[in-house]
């Protein structure tokens, strides 16, 4: 395959580490590549980058056309609280950069676009199930969300219109080395929390912060985004991408315990409320695209400390 990335971020990131470890061709599309952070996700000069903007929609058909792209997967835009800070700028890069993407698509007729949604998507005030299905009921008024459930209806709708083989990925609460230009909440959060660690000092979690959350590592969604741009006929459109456990603010702070028995951690306050206490079904995702988490919380945080470790050191 030759896949055209969106966004050069943790998530576009990883996957093109994925793709180009598997032998495709791949080029990253963003408006301000971070070339040093690529160079340590994806390698040095694995994987072409091209510098341009998302709303451009003849830069993306160009780019297209000169690295002969088949495949696309779109993870660009901005994250969370970033979109509501300016809304027309905001819904903008969300929405018409989507469109643009499946334009482009329509055009150069690929033969498939991975779309990156968010678990931010399902209504749970009408889920009453243990785990949160692709099926169950979507919706909310947070404009982050609702670019998202725009950008998935116009997926749906160039499909069925034009035949276009489309699949959403819906993560849940993703994290990993990372910059975090988009404006991920959870990526920042988890940052913070990794580098208390490291610091070995005695600090506290606040439970309205820290959970409980279904964490997702980003190497284990850029694996489930490169499985969707290869999946043989796929039986659906969308699919769950997270660790399938939710984790408390009690169950993390034990997790950095077992990870640093020497660092004293506490929990302070209450979580508020969460509504994320369903955790998402992985099991369509498992058995139609072969994806399983490689990295449970643990391990993906002992990974994740080892590289940001390393980061300080070089």
């Amino acid at each position: 395959m030759n896949i055209l990335i969106t966004g050069a971020g943790l998530i576009g990131s990883h996957c093109a580490r994925q793709a180009v470890d598997a032998g495709n061709k791949v080029v990253l599309f963003d408006l301000s590549p971070n070339r040093d952070y690529l160079q340590k996700v994806v390698g040095k000069d694995r994987a072409d980058v091209t510098a341009a903007d998302m709303r451009d929609l003849p830069a993306l058909i160009s780019a297209m056309e000169r690295y002969n792209v088949d495949t696309v997967v779109h993870t660009a835009g901005l994250i969370g609280s970033r979109v509501a800070e300016n809304s027309y700028t905001g819904v903008t890069n969300n929405i018409l950069g989507t469109i643009n993407v499946l334009e482009a698509s329509r055009l150069r007729r690929l033969r498939r676009v991975v779309y990156v949604s968010t678990f931010g998507v399902y209504d749970r005030t009408k889920i009453n199930d243990s785990v949160v299905r692709e099926t169950h009921p979507v919706g909310g008024h947070n404009l982050y969300t609702v670019t998202k459930l725009c950008s998935e209806h116009l997926v749906h709708s160039y499909a069925e219109q034009y035949k276009l083989d489309c699949i959403i990925i819906r993560p849940s609460g993703v994290f990993g080395r990372g910059h975090y230009v988009g404006g991920s909440t959870v990526g920042k959060v988890m940052r913070d929390l990794a580098l208390n660690v490291l610091k070995g000092q005695p600090f506290t979690l606040d439970a309205k912060t820290y959970g409980p959350n279904e964490y997702v590592y980003g190497k284990d969604v850029g694996l489930a985004l490169f499985l969707a741009c290869q999946a043989q006929n796929p039986k659906q459109r969308i699919y769950n991408a997270g660790s399938g456990v939710v984790t408390g603010p009690e169950a993390l702070a034990q997790t950095i315990r077992d990870l640093a028995p020497q660092t004293e951690v506490k929990v302070t306050g209450a979580s508020g409320g969460s509504s994320k206490t369903a955790p998402l079904d992985l099991s369509a995702s498992e058995v139609e695209l072969g994806y399983t988490p490689r990295f449970p919380l643990k391990q993906a945080l002992q990974n994740y400390m080892e590289e940001l470790w390393e980061e300080q050191r070089s």
